[in-house]
């Protein structure tokens, strides 16, 4: 009589081991998100071919810039491992200042802009440092933060809301714009030099190394006589003038402003974040992911918009998707967990 075969203990093990390199290696390289964007782009031009013409890549590509422009800053509050619920209300104001200042009452531009800057980065500033000094859930801080700038952009409005950026803002991010003569807008340039910019300082520079000592573990970072107050503060004032700036452009683009303009930004430019792979406090996240993660999601809403469904549905698309990246992205063990 032969005995049954039992399982070597091996197997397990094996099929184990192999599930580990593959997440270690989806983790450090956003292979998984590149291979996404690549199966979107290839469903979107079977279904739709019309589609693949210049005018309709370029729109893309434009939403895609101001999705990733709005989540910039949110992108550096995330690794810090924060959350910025302001965002909305920098991204109003920046739209208030772009079409009622700069639009009706005819200031220049780049005044416009600066005062955008100062405004939301001092204000991100503050938030920053009250956060960090009284240890405080910047969720708390921002939610209600965001609230005052909202109603306090309201009242400046007062009920104006049919004034449109001047031409010199809205050609930034008109689809009928040309940079250097080539036939694309300048906001596409623009979001392609932030994410270099954000990519050299993030792995370049000895500040972006204290940023990520900071997201890791701020206690181990303050003994390494890193100034963590200095790095929340500057990064939240980051985060408020990055969103500010992103609201002009936003506004440019659709010629006008409401009262809601930043509000789908906040879940949608979280989302682009996570759906990167860029989690709370990991030193796995990136501008780059970011990036990939707007694209991910200016793909699929214009899978789902061609197919005809409901806000309510797609707002369900993306809570999976974040789910989905979450449980894959979310487990990783924490660099302060390992010692």
């Amino acid at each position: 009589m032969t005995l049954p075969r039992t399982q070597s203990p091996k197997a397990p093990a094996a099929r184990a081991t192999a599930w580990a390199r593959f997440r270690a290696r989806t983790i450090e390289v956003p292979a998984l998100q590149i291979l996404v964007v690549v199966a979107l782009a290839a469903w979107l031009v079977i279904t739709m071919p019309a589609i693949a013409n210049p005018r309709s890549i370029t729109s893309i590509l434009v939403i895609t810039s101001l999705l990733a422009l709005a989540a910039m800053g949110q992108t550096l509050v995330v690794i810090l491992g924060g959350l910025d619920l302001a965002a909305p209300g920098y991204i109003l104001f920046g739209a208030f200042m772009a079409a009622n200042v700069a639009g009706k009452l005819a200031v220049p531009s780049v005044v416009a802009l600066l005062i955008t800057v100062v405004v939301c980065g001092g204000i991100g500033a503050l938030i920053g440092w009250i956060c960090h000094r009284l240890t405080v859930q910047p969720l708390v801080v921002t939610l209600g933060i965001g609230a005052a700038i909202t109603g306090a952009t309201l009242f400046l409005a007062d009920g104006d809301y049919s004034s449109a950026p001047p031409d010199a803002l809205r050609s930034l991010a008109s689809l009928r714009g040309t940079t250097f003569g080539l036939p694309f807008p300048p906001i596409i340039l623009i979001v392609f030099l932030c994410g270099v910019g954000m990519w050299l300082f993030l792995n370049r520079t000895a500040a972006g190394r204290r940023f990520y000592a900071t997201g890791i573990n701020f206690r181990a970072a303050r003994l390494a006589r890193i100034r963590t107050s200095a790095v929340w503060t500057i990064v939240f004032a980051a985060s408020g003038a990055l969103a500010g700036v992103a609201g002009t452009f936003i506004a440019s683009f659709g010629s006008g402003w409401s009262q809601t303009i930043g509000e789908p930004y906040l879940f949608s430019g979280l989302a682009a974040v996570l759906v990167g792979g860029s989690i709370f406090g990991s030193i796995r996240g990136s501008y780059t992911r970011t990036l990939l993660g707007a694209l991910i999601l200016t793909l699929l809403s214009t899978i789902i918009v061609s197919n005809g469904l409901t806000e309510a549905q797609s707002r369900i698309v993306f809570g999976v998707i974040i789910l989905t990246v979450v449980s894959l992205y979310g487990r990783e063990r924490h660099v302060r967990n390992r010692f």
